[in-house]
Order: C-alpha cells, then structure tokens, then sequence
C-alpha cells in the first residue's frame, strides 16, 4: 500500500488536525472533527458537477463540526447554496450526523442505500426501541451490569434523529447529477447498506469506512444472528482486482494499491477467526464477554472502556457466528446468556 494523502498522514502521526485539500481538479476534502473520538475527523468531499457540487458524507452533529465544515467550504470557495445533492457511505453519527442541517441551508437532495435508511427507522432514529433493543443484547453477550448503565447512559446523550434520504440509492446506480459517472458499490459488512463510489472518470473509489489505510474497520454483530462479517469478507473480494488510481477514505489518509489493502484486511479476520477458536472450548460454553476478555486487543482489555468495549463486543460476536456457520462453533442460550462452544 502506498501512502498517497501524505500531508493528512504527516497531520495524523503529529496528531495534528489535517488541511482541507483539493485532491484532484473538480474533488476536495475537508476535514470534519468527531468530538471526543478516537479517529478524530471524517474527510467529506465534495465533487463538482456541471450545476453544482455533490457531498459524499457531511460529519457530525456538534456546533464544532458545522463551524469547521463551513470553513472548509469557505476555504475551497464553495458556497453552502452550491451543494446540490448529499450521498451517504453509511448513516453512522460521524457520517450523516450533519446530512438534515446541509440539506436545509442548501436544498440538496440526500441519498443512501435501501438498507441503511431502513437501519435509521428501526434502530437510530426510535430511541426507546434501541434502548431496549441494545440492553436485551447485551444481556445476551453476558456484559456485567456497569457496562449496561454506561451504555444507556450514553445512547440517551447521543445526537437525536437523523435525516431521512429523500432518494434510494442501489448497487450500480449511476448518481444523478449532471457531469459525473459516480457509480454506486454495496459493500455491506461494517454496516449493512455500506456504499463506496468509483469516479469512473478520474479512476477514484471513495470508501468510506469499508476499506481505511490503517485502522481495521470494525465488524460488529448486534443482533443474535448476523452474517456481519461473512457480508464483509465478501465485499473485500468483490473489489479485488478494481485497482483504481487513489482511494479516497473517510478516515486518515489516501493511498493507492487497493489490492494490497484487501489482503491485509482478509488475512487480519482469518488470524482473528483462527484466535477465537482457539478460544473456545469444546465442553464448556463461555460467553462473548469472557471470550473477548481472552482476545488481543490494541491495549489491555481491562484498560478498554466505554463504546470502544462495545465495539470489542459487537466484533467478538461477528466472528463467532462466522465460526457458527462454518461449523466450527456451536450456540447454546443458557439462562438468557449465549453460551459459545467449540464444534
């Protein structure tokens, strides 16, 4: 893999927030802080058309991104008005959290994919539901009970609801602005109507959080069955041998050599499939907590908190139903807690 965004990397490993920057004639990237995150920013882009401009993802819903967003703009002397149509790789906070407010100082149309509007009727945008929804899970992961307040906790303090799309977009769509051949790619796995777009024109992929230069994207499972990851694996092949010029992430940096990042993705979940089973135990059921006590994290389990535990969780569980359906490990729910065995 080859690091082609070199001034956002040298901003990342200085832990620096990284310029706006036009990264080729007619497609921009500006920075949008994530407050209190980890990954720090999502990289918007905005595309010119022969009317107008596109948005791919808008940021979070906090006053310091909408200010930062707006500079940004101002910066590469787009004006707000200008934005003509809003497209979405997936509706997570950090992604769409700024979509409603884009789209009513600018009028733009907004568009996702079928499965991730209908993530937002059925999970994001019914809080009471989720709350519900998300507990039961937890219970069934086996998660000790102060995981479960900070969880509700921070659920009930998370931004409201998100806008609806006002069109669906399906794999292989064209998007409809005038100008451009921006075709739509499902690559379902870190959430299930994930889009990236190719740029058939300048030879670019924008991937959101599918495929990103360092961090591994988080494959989670939140419900009790759930082909996460295998949906995931699939989508790393389907864009084998694509190859495009630049990849255009919505975290860290741009690079090039996709092919080369696929691999290590592919490998990195097959030595992660390969430590969970060995994991488990063929006579003794243990849940996806304990489990995941026992895997190797970036730090101590112990030192992991809050929605980075969950996420830990969430990707724990992807993997042993991988494992589940390969026959390799076997579910038993006892006393409403899942109990994972070795096949």
């Amino acid at each position: 893999m080859q690091v082609t965004g070199t001034r956002q990397r040298e901003a990342w490993l200085a832990r620096e927030f990284p310029p706006v920057e036009k990264v080729t004639s007619g497609i921009w990237s500006i920075p949008v802080p994530i407050p209190d995150s980890p990954l720090r920013y999502v990289l918007s882009y905005l595309i010119e058309h022969d009317s107008g401009f596109l948005m791919v993802d808008t940021g979070w819903n906090h006053p310091e991104s909408w200010r930062v967003l707006q500079a940004g703009l101002a910066e590469c002397e787009i004006p707000m008005t200008a934005i003509t149509a809003v497209v979405i790789t997936h509706v997570h906070p950090d992604h769409h959290g700024l979509s409603a407010r884009v789209a009513e100082e600018s009028g733009a149309w907004i568009g996702m994919h079928e499965r991730e509007a209908n993530f937002l009727t059925v999970n994001m945008n019914r809080v009471g539901m989720a709350l519900n929804k998300m507990g039961s899970y937890l219970d069934w992961t086996g998660a000790p009970q102060d995981h479960l307040t900070e969880m509700a906790a921070r659920r009930e303090n998370r931004p409201g609801p998100m806008a609806m799309p006002d069109r669906l977009i399906a794999h292989g769509d064209r998007i409809d602005v005038p100008g451009v051949a921006l075709r739509a790619i499902w690559t379902p796995g870190h959430s299930p109507g994930h889009l990236c777009f190719y740029d058939e024109t300048r030879d670019l992929l924008l991937t959101g959080d599918h495929v990103l230069p360092r961090i591994t994207p988080n494959i989670s499972s939140y419900e009790r069955t759930s082909t996460a990851l295998a949906d995931y694996l699939q989508s790393l092949e389907a864009l084998q041998g694509m190859q495009p010029a630049e990849v255009l992430p919505a975290h860290e940096y741009r690079f090039a050599d996709l092919d080369d990042r696929l691999t290590h993705l592919t490998e990195h979940h097959a030595e992660r499939l390969a430590e969970i089973a060995a994991v488990l135990k063929p006579d003794e059921g243990q849940s996806a907590w304990q489990i995941a006590a026992q895997v190797t994290w970036s730090r101590p389990w112990s030192a992991i908190t809050g929605f980075p535990r969950q996420a830990a969780i969430g990707e724990v569980v992807s993997h042993l139903q991988y494992l589940a359906a390969a026959g390799q490990a076997t579910l038993a729910d006892v006393d409403g807690v899942g109990r994972w065995s070795l096949a």
